[in-house]
């Protein structure tokens, strides 16, 4: 009987806190649907109670979701709790705009466990300090500086193409491009690089371990306590618990190394050099003493190598795949090519490739098709509220748009999902008379847009003209599903079974 009445309490305790939880659930649930200052905007219910419901989708699914979303309940939608997506693409230029002191919204830091990259800083003045140290880095003299090593990697690219030629060898673009892509990073970044290309394969790329890193962000998205714990315990027990991650932690403990030895004058650069690197100028910059922490730069490492390494090679891979499977296309490119330079060995200087029109056409409807990054991209007015329209969007309101969305507007872009090079040429126009360029949203707009664009181009410049003016390619077992955005795991991802986009060199020209 004693036993019965001290356990009496507890279990009366225990009783009184689900109590209480079920009536602070249905509180929250009763604030959400009808009391927040999202109540108004139009959506599922489902959305608006819970995260979950996009955690549920979020196998890379969740962008099709909200497309369905727009469809059902119109241009602006409550996709979670928090957050509204707007479907719209004259909206883009306000959303991310220059001229606004938009914050990131913080969540989006959680996919990659850090606010330490430039491409994850919420805050809108912070982002702008580190961009001022960074951006002379990726102006377009500073990339002509670059040039020389660009031409020497894409010799050695052709040269490996040639071999393939000669041993009948398959080639995975999506390898080949990253390893190009990861060299010239690594070199601009550190001053040297590992010789991706000369890897057996070009097997020694960055693709896998940043897919990897990207697609485990759908979850530590939804379970943002993951990064931490990962971070806190042994590389070994993380390599058991989750085996994807191996790559990943591979290439961090690599670009640590290399962080830490340019702090200690250590480093392998290259002294011939005619252009500075990344690191060292970041080191030298006046950014207080935090910015230049270890923990900082490493981060900052991963964001720099992932973002130059993945989303130019998956362009390029688009551009060949729609170049190969479009030969009226490809032969109009290649008269031109043949015509801008007749010795293919000797390939013109970037500034003479950026001349060429048709070139141009192929490389800007590549870019559009491949998107950059699938993801969506939500800003944040802290100060005061917004406006979409009719709709007033309250401060402190995460707003997201999507490129996918806007380069596939049928208003926009007729037969969007075509690969139509024409559409780039004579200085096009919408149907309202707008600049064609406004609606193209790869490398984002305003004061975030992407810092790389002009190395980006660069590189596709150089390696389109080289591949497409020295060789010919057939496709092998290979179609669009290959290519055909299925996944967002933040970058745009084909079917998983895919074995990517795969071809063969039918002929070297002389």
């Amino acid at each position: 009987m004693d036993y019965a009445f001290q356990a009496r309490p507890s279990i009366v305790a225990f009783a009184v806190s689900i109590i209480l939880l079920i009536a602070y659930l249905i509180g929250l649930a009763l604030y959400r649907l009808y009391l927040s200052p999202l109540a108004k905007f139009p959506g599922p219910k489902l959305a608006a109670l819970s995260q979950w419901y996009e955690f549920y989708y979020d196998v890379g699914q969740f962008i099709f979701q909200i497309q369905k979303m727009h469809k059902k309940y119109g241009p602006i939608v409550r996709i979670t709790p928090f957050e509204l997506h707007v479907e719209d693409s004259d909206y883009w230029d306000e959303l991310y705009s220059r001229h606004t002191r938009y914050d990131k919204y913080r969540l989006a830091a959680q996919r990659f466990g850090s606010e330490a990259m430039l491409f994850t800083t919420p805050e809108h003045d912070l982002h702008a300090t580190r961009l001022a140290v960074l951006n002379p880095m990726f102006s377009k003299r500073s990339i002509a500086k670059l040039e020389p090593f660009l031409k020497e990697r894409v010799e050695l690219l052709c040269n490996r193409v040639r071999a393939a030629k000669e041993s009948a060898e398959v080639l995975n673009l999506i390898d080949v491009f990253t390893a190009f892509t990861g060299d010239v990073i690594m070199e601009y970044c550190f001053g040297f690089c590992d010789n991706q290309l000369g890897s057996p394969g070009f097997k020694a790329n960055f693709h896998e371990a940043m897919v990897n890193l990207t697609s485990f962000g759908t979850l530590t998205l939804q379970f943002p306590f993951l990064n931490p714990i990962l971070q806190s315990i042994p590389d070994a027990v993380t390599e058991k618990l989750a085996p994807a991650l191996h790559m990943v932690l591979v290439l961090r403990r690599d670009l640590k190394a290399k962080v830490i030895a340019i702090m200690n004058g250590e480093d392998q650069t290259n002294t011939d050099a005619q252009y500075p690197t990344i690191f060292h100028e970041l080191l030298k910059s006046n950014l207080p003493p935090q910015e230049k922490s270890l923990s900082r730069l490493d981060d900052e490492a991963l964001g720099t190598i992932g973002a130059g390494a993945t989303t130019i090679a998956w362009a390029l891979v688009t551009i060949s795949f729609h170049l190969i499977s479009n030969p009226p296309i490809l032969k109009k490119l290649q008269t031109e090519l043949k015509a801008a330079f007749p010795d293919p060995r000797i390939e013109p200087g970037l500034p003479q490739l950026e001349k060429l029109p048709y070139l141009s056409a192929c490389i800007q409807e590549g870019i559009r098709l491949s998107y950059g990054l699938a993801a969506r991209h939500a800003r944040v007015s802290q100060d005061k509220a917004t406006k979409y329209k009719e709709w007033r969007i309250p401060a402190g309101t995460p707003v997201s748009m999507t490129i996918v969305d806007v380069h596939h507007d049928e208003h926009i872009y007729p037969n969007s999902r075509s690969f139509v090079p024409e559409r780039w040429l004579d200085n096009p126009k919408t149907k309202e008379g707008e600049s064609l360029s406004r609606y193209f949203v790869s490398f984002g707009k305003g004061s975030r847009s992407c810092i790389g664009i002009n190395l980006a181009f660069a590189e596709i410049f150089h390696v389109a003209a080289a591949m497409f003016r020295r060789f010919e390619f057939e496709l092998y077992e290979t179609d669009f599903s290959d290519l055909e955005l299925k996944h967002d795991y933040f970058l745009p991802i084909p079917k998983l079974d895919s074995k990517g986009v795969r071809v063969k060199v039918t002929s070297v020209v002389s």
